[in-house]
């Protein structure tokens, strides 16, 4: 299943998603809680830019530098068990809610503008598509390669799961975004 086609075509069509989901809302609809304590579609996609961004930075730093001593090779990557389990509770078909750390809290809602957001929401999705693209040319193995996990380093995760978590991630918020614009 993770291959470095299904993640292009991840990060290719998180952007095409974003866009059909919020484009035509107003900033009313993009800046409004749907309830007490839930996030409004403004935060959940600071939120997303805030988690991929700690993630490319350790992304960036292992395949953009030198990569002649990096595993070769390719796909389908497997992950162990506790990577399986911690894709799976940030996947959309985890329905229950987590916790969110302190460094992947979003903006506050007065800081939240949507065109700023949107642009840095593609502009992250760019990253990792360049960042999959140096790793199909160079033939680098995802699932070989490890670095340390952006917020707790000493947690070491191959490259093929960080793209993974964030893939699943994505995905489970253009869900919850989905389920607010089905009730407002």
């Amino acid at each position: 299943m993770y291959t470095n086609d299904f993640y292009i075509q991840g990060f290719t069509s998180a952007k095409k998603t974003i866009h059909e989901l919020v484009d035509s809302i107003d900033n009313q609809t993009f800046n409004t809680p749907p309830a007490e304590d839930k996030w409004c579609i403004g935060e959940i996609i600071s939120h997303l830019i805030k988690t991929n961004t700690e993630y490319l930075a350790v992304l960036e730093n292992k395949i953009l530098g030198d990569t002649s001593g990096l595993k070769k090779g390719n796909g389908p990557y497997k992950h162990p068990f506790h990577m399986r389990w911690f894709i799976k509770i940030v996947s959309p078909e985890f329905k229950k809610a987590i916790p969110t750390i302190p460094p992947f809290e979003p903006k506050e809602i007065k800081d939240l503008d949507k065109s700023e957001l949107l642009s840095e929401f593609d502009a992250i999705q760019d990253r990792y598509l360049k960042l999959l693209d140096k790793v199909s040319k160079e033939n680098l193995h995802l699932g070989k390669i490890k670095v340390g996990n952006p917020i707790y380093p000493l947690i070491k995760m191959s490259l093929s799961a960080c793209f993974a978590v964030n893939e699943a991630h994505q995905r489970r918020h253009f869900q919850q975004i989905e389920e607010i614009l089905a009730q407002s």
